[in-house]
C-alpha cells in the first residue's frame, strides 16, 4: 500500500488500468487479472487474462504502459521496480496490490513472490572454488601479433585482396596512453597478448576476424560492456529464488561456476547477443587471459573456448592452412574452427531418472542437479554425489538417506503423502525449499533452517504460522498458487511482521 500525498495519483492510475482494461475485453467477460512490471529501464509487456462467463479464458496484450509509469511515479520507486497486480470485474469493482519487492512468477507454478532482502547477493558457487594451480598466462604477446599478421595474410590472399600493409584492412592502433587509460576504467588489467593486439589495431571494425557473424570490439567499446549492466546476469532477488544450477565447464575446473564475474571482460561481440570474453579470475584448473563465452545464452554457466586469445588465433591460422573455409555470399569467408573439447569425455552435471535407478549417481564426479518421477526410488545414492539441486515428484519419500548431505542447496518436493521434513535440518547448505506442489506435511522442522527462499501454498503459510512463531530469515518468499490480491496483501503483512520480529535488536 502507498501513503501520502501521491496516494491519488497512483489511485487514478490504477483506474486508467481498468478503464483500459475493459475497453479491451471480450465480449461476456465477467473477471480480468493482469501483473504489470515498471522500473527506471522501461515497462515489462502487460498481457491481460480474461476470464469469460461460459467458464473460458482469453489473453490479450494492452498497452497500459502509461499507467504503470504514472503509478511508478506516483510510488517514488526511483531504484526499485514496482510491480501491480489488479484484478477487475465487469462490475466496475477492481483489487490490487502494489509492492517495490513483489511480482507475479511462473516458476515453479503461478503465485507471487516477496523479496525481503532486495539488496542480498545472490549465492554464486564460483566464490567458493579456488584460483588457478598455474597463474602464468597462456598467452604470448609477441605471437598473438605475429598470429594475426598471418591470419590477415592468408585471409587477403583466399578473398583476392591485396592490403596497403600487414594491418591495414584494421582501424589503427591504440596509443598507450589510450589503452592504459581504458585498462584503468576496466578496474582489470588485460592478458598481454590482448593487449598486445590492441596495440596493432583498435579492434576489427565489424571485419570478423573472430567469427563471421561477430566483432572484435574497439576497445572503447570493451570498456563499455565491461561497465555497463551486464543485463545477462540476474543481479536482484526478484529472479534469485529460480536461477538453474550453474553448469561447469568443459574441462570441468576450468572456469569458475558463476554467470558473471567482474574478471570476465568481454571483447568479441556477437549478433546473437553473446560475448567472447578474456577470464582474469579463472578456476583452478584455467589459466589467466582464457577465452570463455559468456551472455544471455550461457546463463547456466560460461563456456570455455581456449587457454588464451593466442590459442585461439592460431586455431583460424590452422583452418586457414587446412583449407577449413568457404565464401558465403556477401564475400565473406567462413571459417570452420573447431572446438577441441566437444566430445572429450562424458561429465555428467544434471541426471533425470524416471526408473528408480540412481546408481549412475555414484559414478558422476561431477553431477550438481537430480530430477526423479514416477517412480519410487532410493535416495541412499545420492549422498556421496555432489548434488546441488533436488527435484523429487515421487509418490513416497524418504528423507533420511540425505541425512547430513554436505552440498544439497535446493529441494522441490511433491507428493500426495506426507514426508518427514526432519532430515532436513541436517542439512548444513540447504538454502531454497520448495514444498507448493506437494500434500501437507508437519511444517514445523522449517523454523529451524536456514533458508534464503521458501516456496508454500496459502494454506501451508497458514500452518506454518499456527505451529510455529519462529520463521526462517527468508531473503524471498513465494505464496503459490492463484490467491485473491486480498489474500496477497496480508499474506506479505504477515511475513514481514514476522521477518522484521526475529531481526536481532542492537545494543545501545
Amino acid at each position: 500500500m502507498v501513503t501520502g500525498p501521491r496516494t491519488a495519483d497512483l489511485s487514478e492510475a490504477l483506474r486508467e488500468m481498468c478503464a483500459q482494461i475493459t475497453r479491451a475485453a471480450p465480449e461476456g467477460w465477467v473477471r480480468a487479472a493482469v501483473n504489470g512490471f515498471v522500473d527506471k529501464q522501461g515497462v515489462g509487456r502487460s498481457a491481460v487474462s480474461y476470464q469469460l462467463a461460459t467458464g473460458a479464458e482469453e489473453t490479450a496484450e494492452v498497452d497500459l504502459r502509461r499507467a504503470l509509469r504514472q503509478a511508478y511515479r506516483a510510488t517514488g520507486a526511483s531504484e526499485q521496480g514496482l510491480s501491480i497486480g489488479l484484478t477487475a470485474e465487469a462490475s466496475g469493482r477492481f483489487d490490487a496490490v502494489t509492492g517495490l519487492d513483489v511480482s507475479r512468477v511462473e516458476h515453479p507454478e503461478r503465485g507471487f513472490l516477496h523479496v525481503i532482502a532486495p539488496d542480498a547477493p545472490p549465492p554464486d558457487p564460483g566464490d567458493e572454488q579456488d584460483g588457478p594451480a598455474d597463474p602464468a598466462p597462456a598467452g604470448d604477446p609477441d605471437e598473438a601479433v605475429q598470429l594475426l599478421r598471418e591470419y590477415l595474410r592468408r585471409r587477403a590472399e583466399i578473398l583476392g585482396v591485396v592490403p596497403e600493409s600487414p594491418f591495414g584492412v584494421l582501424p589503427s592502433p591504440l596509443p598507450p596512453e589510450q589503452l592504459e587509460a581504458v585498462e584503468n576504467a576496466l578496474n582489470v588489467a588485460l592478458p598481454a597478448d590482448l593487449r598486445a593486439l590492441y596495440g596493432v589495431a583498435d579492434g576489427d571494425g565489424q571485419l570478423g576476424i573472430f567469427g563471421r557473424l561477430s566483432w572484435w570490439m574497439d576497445a572503447a567499446g570493451m570498456a563499455e560492456v565491461h561497465r555497463g549492466d551486464r543485463h545477462w546476469a540476474p543481479r536482484t532477488g526478484r529472479n534469485r529464488p529460480f536461477l538453474p544450477f550453474i553448469h561447469d565447464a568443459d574441462p570441468p575446473g576450468t572456469v569458475r561456476r558463476s554467470v558473471d564475474r567482474p574478471g570476465w571482460i568481454p571483447f568479441v561481440i556477437g549478433t546473437d547477443g553473446n560475448y567472447l570474453a578474456v577470464d582474469a579470475d579463472p578456476a583452478s584448473g584455467g589459466r589467466p587471459g582464457q577465452v570463455i563465452r559468456i551472455g544471455p545464452s550461457h546463463h547456466q554457466g560460461p563456456t570455455y573456448v581456449a587457454d588464451s586469445v593466442t590459442s585461439l588465433l592460431r586455431r583460424y591460422v590452422d583452418a586457414l592452412i587446412r583449407g577449413d573455409h568457404s565464401r558465403d555470399g556477401d564475400g565473406g569467408l567462413r571459417i570452420a574452427v573447431p572446438d577441441p573439447h566437444v566430445g572429450a569425455g562424458p561429465h555428467l552435471q544434471r541426471l533425470r531418472v524416471t526408473d528408480g535407478n540412481l546408481e549412475p549417481a555414484r559414478r558422476a564426479p561431477f553431477l550438481r542437479a537430480v530430477e526423479l518421477s514416477r517412480a519410487s526410488a532410493d535416495l541412499t545414492a545420492l549422498h556421496d554425489a555432489p548434488v546441488e539441486a533436488l527435484d523429487i515428484d515421487l509418490r513416497d519419500i524418504d528423507l533420511t538417506p540425505l541425512t547430513a548431505h554436505p552440498t544439497l542447496r535446493a529441494i522441490t518436493l511433491t507428493t500426495p503423502h506426507p514426508v518427514d521434513l526432519s532430515p532436513l535440518t541436517t542439512l548444513p547448505r540447504l538454502e531454497v525449499l520448495d514444498l507448493a506442489r506437494g500434500r501437507s506435511h508437519d511444517l514445523r522442522p522449517i523454523a529451524e533452517l536456514n533458508l534464503r527462499h521458501l516456496a508454500l501454498r496459502h494454506e501451508q503459510w497458514r500452518e506454518l504460522w499456527v505451529h510455529t512463531d519462529r520463521m526462517p530469515s527468508l531473503e524471498s518468499a513465494l505464496l503459490a498458487g492463484k490467491p485473491s490480491y486480498d489474500e496477497v496483501a496480508s499474506w506479505i503483512q504477515q511475513v514481514n511482521t514476522r521477518t522484521t520480529a526475529q531481526q536481532p535488536t542492537a545494543d545501545v
